[in-house]
């Protein structure tokens, strides 16, 4: 390296050390600005009131909420309809029911429940279907048991 190289290179160094503190000024500069802005815009801003301004009275409007109609309920309606009566010995069938079964259970026979419903095999009901049990219609009433009469004794005289 020769002298006029070391030169250069010095004169470089010290123009980037310069540049740096150049900039560095400028942001210094920048920043007491923007202090001493906000610093004069605080000043403009007018006083705070010695009283405070009056405010309007607070008014609440209270809707009250809507009573229910109970006679408009849905369950009130459910209640007022009144069901269809189901005739006397009706029975809805079942999944799993059969006529002999049914018979069984109300105590009468598979031909009178035919009869009733004018079924020919006993194997066509269905689920749902509708029979009349005959039993249900007449039940039998029961049978009062005349009282027996017992001799009364007598007293024989000698």
């Amino acid at each position: 390296m020769d002298a006029r190289e070391i030169q250069r290179r010095q004169s470089t160094e010290g123009g980037r050390r310069a540049r740096g503190a150049g900039r560095r000024a400028w942001a210094g500069a920048r920043l007491t600005a923007a202090a001493v802005l906000v610093y004069l815009l605080a000043r403009c801003a007018p006083p705070p009131p010695a009283v405070p301004p009056p405010t309007a009275a607070t008014i609440i409007d209270i809707t009250p909420a809507p009573t229910q109609d109970i006679d408009a309920t849905a369950t009130v309606y459910a209640r007022a309809l009144v069901p269809t009566p189901t005739p006397p010995g009706q029975y809805i069938v079942q999944a799993g029911d059969t006529l002999e079964g049914l018979a069984a259970e109300f105590g009468t026979t598979v031909e009178e429940i035919m009869a009733a419903n004018n079924l020919t095999d006993p194997d066509t009901i269905q689920v749902g279907q509708a029979l009349v049990i005959p039993s249900l219609v007449n039940p039998p009433t029961a049978t009062a048991i005349a009282p027996v009469a017992s001799p009364t004794p007598t007293l024989a005289t000698p």
